[in-house]
């Protein structure tokens, strides 16, 4: 088991070649970005007598980033993440770390980190690291990693009665309700004001101040790309839109003028 700040430990498990591990002391930085990948598209599972922390996404700055905060944050070398593309999927990729010390060390500090609800319907007693964020200066690199990998923007036009407007959101993605809550009080301790809305199981932050403080104390990770499930917007940085969401409430005209939505002029916002 890793010890006290700095301490070092040596791997001696089966499997697993003799390296010392430093663990990173302080939830800022590397660490609060590492642990926010856990988080979203991440799992640390047993694995024999060990560990594996997996992490899994399309975007590969995303696969790169997690193997450069396990090696600030653990001191482990370049070739003790692997990483691979997964067989079947859709561009799918994987990094994988198999560590007893590092995992009994996130198990032990975070507990588990999976979201998804168990077969029987319970949910598993998840939570977020919401004081040590705060207290350590962690939170704006923990939010805009989370956001970067289960978040997003959505800008597109509605219409009814003969009368347009835009809808701009940015939003996280979380179906454990008090992951929610804990990702609410994250975005209070900055100043922004968002919804926890249980119905769409997201986050939404909806009006230009808080958008804009949004952007100046979190934003997305460079080059973090919209995937498929938008109608409007797959390919393009989410970075990007989000800067096109503020431009937007200064010149909402050049949105309605878009190519992409041409086709839908009988957009209807529901009631």
């Amino acid at each position: 088991m890793i010890g006290a700040d700095n301490q070092q430990a040596t791997r001696q498990s089966a499997g697993e070649s003799s390296e010392t591990i430093c663990r990173t002391p302080h939830l800022n930085g590397e660490l609060a970005r590492f642990v926010a990948l856990l988080f979203t598209d991440g799992c640390v599972s047993p694995k024999g007598k060990s560990w594996r922390i997996y992490f899994v996404n399309k975007s590969v700055n995303l696969i790169d980033l997690f193997r450069e905060c396990a090696i600030a944050s653990f001191a482990i070398s370049y070739d003790r993440v692997h990483i691979r593309s997964i067989k079947n999927t859709n561009k799918m990729f994987a990094a994988v770390i198999n560590s007893k010390e590092i995992g009994n060390y996130l198990v032990e500090r975070f507990g588990t980190f999976r979201t998804l609800r168990f077969s029987n319907g319970s949910l598993p007693n998840t939570r977020l690291p919401v004081k040590s964020l705060i207290e350590e200066r962690g939170v704006q690199d923990f939010l805009r990693t989370a956001f970067s990998c289960d978040g997003g923007v959505s800008l597109y036009p509605a219409s009814r009665n003969g009368k347009r407007w835009l809808i701009r959101t940015v939003f996280l993605s979380c179906a454990h309700p008090k992951l929610r809550s804990d990702y609410m009080l994250l975005l209070d301790s900055l100043g922004i004001t968002a919804r926890n809305v249980s119905g769409d199981n997201k986050i939404k932050i909806e009006d230009e101040i808080n958008i804009t403080r949004f952007r100046e104390k979190v934003g997305f990770i460079e080059e973090t790309m919209i995937t498929d499930h938008s109608r409007y917007w797959r390919g393009y940085e989410k970075q990007n839109v989000l800067n096109l969401i503020l431009a937007s409430y200064s010149h909402p005209k050049t949105i309605f003028d878009l190519p992409q939505f041409r086709r839908d002029d009988d957009i209807v916002q529901p009631a």
